[in-house]
């Protein structure tokens, strides 16, 4: 069972590639380039899965989730952070704000399967009624 997911970061080419792998992975996949089109795209296609670039035009990742938090249909989202960004302190940031994980750009298409497989199957146990 594949998810839906939505992808936001300013890069195209990253996007492509990414989403190019998450789509022959079988999951839906909708690209946004900034932070406005992250938050129209959850609000109508209410994705599993949120892939948010930290560092977006219009707004932030963190904006984004601000904004998010009031969507009731957005409760339930998993979000990860994407950045080029190593350093610590964005990452506590993003775990204090709730996201499920935080991914640093450049990891191989094989990694970006394996985690989005761990967080399907997260979704999987928490939703399983019996």
């Amino acid at each position: 069972m594949g998810m839906n997911i939505v992808l936001a970061d300013d890069e195209p080419d990253l996007r492509a590639i990414y989403s190019t792998c998450l789509r022959a992975a079988g999951h839906e996949v909708w690209e946004a380039c900034d932070g406005e089109e992250a938050i129209v795209l959850v609000i109508d296609r209410k994705p599993d899965l949120l892939i948010l670039d930290v560092w977006m035009p219009k707004l932030n990742g963190f904006e984004v989730l601000e904004r998010l938090r009031d969507e009731p249909d957005s409760s339930n989202l998993k979000v990860v952070m994407l950045s080029n960004l190593g350093d610590s302190d964005t990452r506590l940031e993003g775990y204090s704000v709730g996201v499920a994980d935080y991914w640093v750009k450049g990891l191989s298409l094989t990694e970006l399967q394996a985690r989005v497989e761990r967080i399907l199957a997260d979704i999987e146990l928490t939703t399983d009624p019996g």
